[in-house]
């Protein structure tokens, strides 16, 4: 083989060679999900209620839906910073807020929308709010009221939370 044709090979195997050598993620996880259940409320509240949450980062917001199956009296929906097992700080507000659209009612869409403002004493930053999604330090919960005396009676009265699902990276 003559010596020009080497360099010639080694060149048009390089794209092939790159790209079977990077199995590497393309950098930290911007797509999160959240499966909402009523066990996964400290302490685990009985509902048949159920829900899911999809998130996406993007710049310095995040675009976010919640859907729910079977909740009655849903008032608001929030992200909370805290490990599976443990109740934690509200920090990222989704629905039933003053600064939020209305929780919508009935099976389907809760709320959907896109927010860069966190919320809770003490402060927390959006990157720190992202730091701890990844982390799998942060839930979804969404709480429910039915207006009728004592709150935390159960299924559709939940003020503490009917239904809540950990962060996950997609």
């Amino acid at each position: 083989m003559s010596d020009f044709r080497l360099p010639l090979i080694a060149l048009a195997l390089l794209p092939l060679v790159a790209a079977c050598g990077d199995d590497e993620p393309s950098g930290p996880a911007t797509s999160f999900s959240a499966t909402l259940t009523g066990g996964e409320e400290v302490p685990p509240v009985v509902t048949s209620a159920t829900g899911n949450a999809t998130l996406d980062v993007s710049g310095s917001a995040i675009t976010y839906t919640v859907t729910v199956a079977g909740l009655a009296n849903p008032i608001v929906s929030h992200i909370h910073i805290a490990p599976v097992g443990e109740n934690g700080p509200v920090r990222m507000n989704l629905c039933g807020t003053t600064d939020t659209p209305a929780c919508a009612t009935g099976d389907g869409v809760l709320v959907t929308g896109t927010n860069g403002a966190t919320v809770g004493a003490p402060a927390i930053t959006f990157d720190e709010l992202v730091d701890a999604m990844r982390a799998g330090n942060a839930y979804v919960n969404v709480h429910t009221d039915d207006g009728i005396g004592q709150p935390n009676t159960g299924a559709g009265d939940m003020q503490s939370g009917e239904i809540r699902g950990q962060i996950v990276a997609d």
